[in-house]
Formats: structure tokens, sequence, C-alpha cells
């Protein structure tokens, strides 16, 4: 859904593997940072997981540009909020069943049921059963299951609530790709365009079956109060909690040759993390429509309380007496790992942050073509670590366990002030011009304080957006054509070493972009969505002193280059045709630019050693059939062409191949 999203692309997750979601809005993400740019109703996410279940979503808003004074502090280039499903009055019942390649099994219910009409009770459970690999991608699976039952009282009167739960479990592997070499040479010290590596196939995979794993348990439950005073002024209020509990067990893919066109000398590594994130969040809005003279205002006054707390382990693996490289062919790496192995963590952290931020939003009508949008608010943030304690890697061939130390505990409080000024201007009824600015911060987050040790007091990123766009409705309003010019700057960003963990890497950062996009039907029967996004990025400044590339540190140039995992075009295309009242063909395309990622051990990038990732189209299908007014039937044809891409790339010598052709066959029935 979001990679069809002009302006966003996606990183490689932790350990410069794919775990995780690494959303790039705009050339940007708070992730790397610790933070998220993920929100559930409202609500942060920090937790650091790949978000690969909607079944409890009942829609995505995708805001752009610095955005700080909507959702709160961090996003830069923007974010993502993922709006839970909720009673409604109507009774639905919806039953969707899928089978397709790579073993895809899918069961999926919506039901939805009044129970007392007068007095606005209903009650909704959604739920999901999913078993699924990974077309054109050997030894991947993932199960997950789900349930969300939700209450809603008082629907279509002024005093409503509603309580929800959700519940997933998410569990199985992950990619993290194949071995690669830079236009034929070492990944580790050159950069180049990426292939596999000799003799390793597209469709290989690199990890242990008996160890590789990665466990998810979410539980979410919210509870929303809303009142309408009149029908100028509504209150609602907002409590969420949420417990996610994480642990992997990761074998990265990289290795040396050991010789030309031969087997691959695999160092015996991984990584182990364990983690442990429990959220409460209180949101208080005020809704208030009401006039100054002849100023029309719909105004938000709002309070938000966040308290959260992380619990962190993280290590690696412990190959017992069997020294530290492991050959393998790399046409035939082997599915499981023979010898003594166990996890072995090498640091323990607790930490816990506490969030509070008051804000106003609010929209000025001026006359029917004039409005203003201005909004205001303050963070005040404070993170803390109560458990800090570590202990010396494991050696190989060594009995025994390193005793633990305790460290010092860190500390950093901010305060955030963040603001959105905007112009609107309608010439005509069914065209807007708008003009805004906005500004972000992005303090240390909890994930960050964790992961970057004790007294690591990380100075503030600062993001602004200027933008100017326009909307037009075409076709009695059945067609939108937008179009945006935007300039978003970043002033020291940090980045923390997933590998080392003591290196931080400053730059200030560019993008000039633009954005077309066209949504709706251009006829009854024919619809079109298609998105193209330029981003001209660029690395302004650069305060990393020179250095060698060996010991971690990188030479010293970024400044003048282009940002990682930008790609300067992108494009998007969905458009669907009604063949008959029963029978509607679809087809899609989405094409990626050729894009910078940075090599070796760091996050930051230099022109002498960056990889360029070449560019990929993808093309899909899709045919739905409507049998009866209850059944409907659709097949879905992914990557028609079979087209070999990377899907994420790192510079780490391993890289996600994109999934390859496969095909799903769908089933719904409403009743």
């Amino acid at each position: 859904m979001l990679a069809n999203s002009p302006g966003i692309t996606f990183n490689s997750g932790e350990g410069a593997g794919g775990v995780g979601d690494g959303i790039n809005i705009r050339g940007f993400n708070s992730g790397e940072y610790g933070g998220s740019n993920v929100f559930r109703d409202g609500v942060r996410e920090s937790a650091y997981y790949t978000r690969s279940e909607m079944f409890n979503v009942e829609q995505v808003e995708v805001v752009k540009g610095s955005s700080a004074s909507v959702w709160g502090a961090g996003l830069i280039g923007g974010g993502i909020n993922l709006v839970t499903k909720t009673p409604f009055m109507a009774n639905r019942r919806e039953v969707n069943l899928g089978l397709g390649t790579s073993d895809f099994r899918r069961a999926t219910v919506d039901l939805n049921q009044i129970v007392d009409e007068e007095r606005g009770i209903a009650v909704r459970l959604n739920a999901v059963a999913h078993r699924s690999g990974v077309d054109g991608r050997d030894e991947i699976l993932r199960k997950r299951w789900g349930i969300a039952p939700s209450i809603a009282y008082g629907l279509g009167t002024p005093t409503r609530l509603t309580l929800s739960y959700e519940h997933l479990n998410d569990d199985g592997n992950y990619d993290y790709g194949i071995p690669t070499l830079h236009d034929g040479k070492n990944p580790r010290q050159s950069g180049g365009r990426p292939s596999p590596y000799p003799g390793v196939k597209w469709s290989g995979y690199f990890g242990y079956d008996n160890l590789d794993k990665e466990d998810n348990k979410i539980d979410r439950l919210n509870f929303k109060a809303e009142h309408n005073f009149n029908e100028r002024v509504t209150l609602v209020n907002q409590l969420s909690l949420a417990q996610m509990d994480r642990d992997y067990v990761v074998t990265t893919p990289g290795g040396d040759q050991v010789t030309n066109q031969g087997p691959v000398l695999r160092r015996l590594t991984g990584i182990a993390r364990h983690t442990e994130n429990k959220t409460i969040s209180n949101q208080t809005n005020l809704l208030l429509n009401f006039e100054t003279g002849s100023v029309g205002h719909d105004m938000v006054v709002g309070a938000e309380f966040t308290r959260e707390k992380l619990d962190l382990m993280q290590g690696g693996l412990k190959f017992g007496n069997q020294g530290n490289n492991h050959v393998i062919d790399p046409a035939n790496p082997p599915k499981d790992f023979v010898g003594d192995t166990s996890v072995y963590y090498t640091s323990s952290q607790s930490t816990r942050a506490t969030s509070k931020a008051l804000y106003v939003l609010d929209t000025l009508r001026f006359n029917e073509q004039w409005q203003t949008q201005i909004a205001l608010r303050h963070d005040w943030w404070d993170v803390k670590q109560t458990h800090n304690a570590s202990r010396g890697g494991y050696t190989s061939g060594t009995p025994g366990d390193k005793p633990w130390a305790d460290g010092a505990l860190g500390r950093d409080s901010q305060n955030l002030f963040t603001g959105r000024v905007g112009l609107i201007y309608k010439p005509a009824q069914n065209g807007t011009i708008y003009a805004t600015y906005a500004n972000a911060r992005q303090p240390t987050s909890i994930q960050a304080a964790t992961s970057g040790g004790a007294g690591d007091v990380n100075p503030v990123v600062k993001g602004d957006t200027v933008e100017l766009g326009t909307k037009w409705d075409l076709f009695d309003e059945r067609l939108s054509l937008t179009a945006a010019i935007y300039r978003t700057t970043q002033d020291k960003p940090e980045y923390v070493n997933e590998e080392l963990q003591d290196e931080l890497y400053r730059y200030k950062q560019r993008v000039t972009g633009l954005e077309l996009g066209a949504a709706g039907n251009i006829t009854p029967q024919w619809s079109v969505f298609a998105g193209y996004s330029y981003m001209d990025s660029e690395i302004t400044d650069s305060d990393k002193p020179a250095g060698n590339l060996n010991n971690g540190n990188l030479n010293g140039d970024e400044a003048g280059i282009a940002m990682r995992n930008t790609p300067k075009h992108a494009a998007s295309l969905w458009t669907s045709y009604r063949v008959t009242p029963q029978l509607n063909v679809s087809y899609g395309l989405r094409y990626v630019g050729s894009r910078y990622i940075a090599l070796g051990r760091g996050a930051g990038m230099t022109s002498q050693y960056r990889v360029d990732v070449p560019s990929y189209t993808v093309h899909n299908m899709m045919l739905s059939y409507q049998v009866s007014d209850a059944l409907g039937v659709q097949l879905n044809i992914n990557n028609l062409f079979d087209k070999k891409y990377w899907r994420q790339y790192n510079g780490h010598g391993f890289g996600v191949p994109g999934a390859g052709r496969g095909a799903q066959l769908l089933a719904t029935y409403q009743f």
C-alpha cells in the first residue's frame, strides 16, 4: 500500500537487514534516530518491528512534510497514522479466504452487529490467520494470527464510548538476503553496483532455519470517549495502552570470497535481541467552532501525556569451539547450522521516557476563497535509564560466560517547540492553491537512549519544510489532480551504529522535491490512481572528520553527495476498468529510480565508497468478478514479468531481493 505512494521508500532494518519498517518519507526516516514515524490512532508507536498485518486497520493516513506540530516530536519528512476498525450502526458480516503461491494461505473475518439500536450499542470482531512465504525466495515463512474485539455505546448520540482491544502474534524468520559484490569487488572495501555473489541464486536463503527467528507479540487496548456539548463544542478523550514483546535472532549472510568463483568464508556472527516495550498514553482534545467578527474558526486545543518503558537485552550467538568462520558453498548454502550454539547477551538496559504536550490547531476562514491554518505545539521530553549493565563478548573456545558489570545511567530532558502555518486560496470552486511552512524537532527517543548507551545525550535534530501545492477536481469532481513542490532541510541528524554502537555521524541534509498525483474516475467505468515523485537530495554539510574506513570512520567528504536511499525519480500507477457490471480488470506498475546506499559498518556515506542500487519497474495485475451480491472473487498477479531487483540494500555485503512473480486467489463473502 505505502510502496505505491510517491516519496515513500524503505530502508533496511536493524543490523542493516530486513527487520523493522524503516519507512523513508521524502528522504527522511525518524526511525534512524530510534524513533518512529508510524502512529496508531494518533499515538506514536516507537516499538521497532515490521507492521505487516493490517487486518484491524480501517484506513492509512499519510502526512508529508515536517509534521511535529500535528502529531508530536519528530516527523521531519512526514508521518503515517493507522486508524483502527471500530463498530458502526449497521449489521455487516464479511469473510475473506485466500490461497496462493509460496504457501500463501489467509483467512479474515469482519463481523459488525447492532446490539441495541435505541442506545446506539454495536460490537465488532475482526480476526486473521495468515501463513505465507515470499515468491522467488527459499525458506522464508511467516505465520501470524490476531483477534480484535470492540464495543461502542451511544453511536448516533451526543455521548459516545468505544472500547477496543487487539492481540497479534507474528512469528517466523526474516529475509536478510544474499551475499553480494560491488562491481565484482569486496563489498566491504569498495563502492559500485551490487550484484549477487558468484554462484549465488536470487532465491537463495543464507540464514539458518534452526537459528534465525523473529517472534512478535503485540497487545493494544484503547478507550475513547466523545461528547458533543452542542454543534460547536466537542470533547474527545482517548486512553491507549500497548505492549510489544519481541525476540529475534538473525545470522547475516555476508562473507568473504575464499577463491575466485569459489566458496564463501562466512563469519559466524549473529544479532540477538529481546525487547519488552510498554506504552500508556492519554490524549484530550477540545474541538471548537466559532467566529471572531467575520472570521470563522475550526480549532483544536489539546493535551497529551505518554509514558513508555523499554527493557532491552542485546548480543549475539555463541558458536562453541568451531572458530569464527564457516566455509559454505554459495550455490547450496546449508539450511541448518550443525554444531553447538546459543544466544549470548552482552548488554541489558532499561529505559523510561515521559512526554507531555500542549497544542493548538486553528483553521481561520476569512471568506469562501481564503483560509489560514496555524498549528503550535510544545513538548516536554524526559528520557532516563534505570538499569544499564554489560559484559564482554563471547570468545570462541573459552569456556564460561563473562561477568556482568553495571554502567553509568544516562538521562536527557528537552523542551521542544514546533509550529506550522499555511495559507489556502480557492480561485475556483473546484481548485485550491496552498503554501505552508512547518518545522519539526526530533528528541532523544527511548530507543535511541537505550541503544546509544548511558550518558550519550543526543542533541535535538531539527527539520524545516516549505511547500507550495495545488489540487483541482475535474469531471464533476470524479477525478482529483494534485501537484506540490517542497524543500525540507534537516540539521544535525544522528545515526546510531547498529553493529558497533559507538559512532555518531552528523550531517546537514536537504531534499528539494516535486510530487504529482491523480486519483479518481476518468469515466464511470475507468478509474486511475497515479503518482510521480522527484527528489533532489544532498548532504550540504558534514562535520565528520576524515578517517580510515577500515576502523569504522569515513573519509569526511560526504558533503555534496545525494542522501542514502533517496531515489531521484519514483512513480506508481494503478488503473481499473469495469468491463461489465461483474468483471473488473486492473493493472499497476511501480517504478523506483536508482539510489545510493551507505557502504560498510557505519550509516553514513562518502562519495568514494557509495553504492549505486539500480532502478527497477514492477508490473502487477488484478482480475475481480462479482459472482453474486454476496460473493466476489479476485485474482492478484504480482511482479508479472518476474523482475529481479533489490528490495532492500545496505552496503554491508548483502541485500534483499524483491519478491518474484506470484499469484493469490481471494474470495469475499458478505452476509
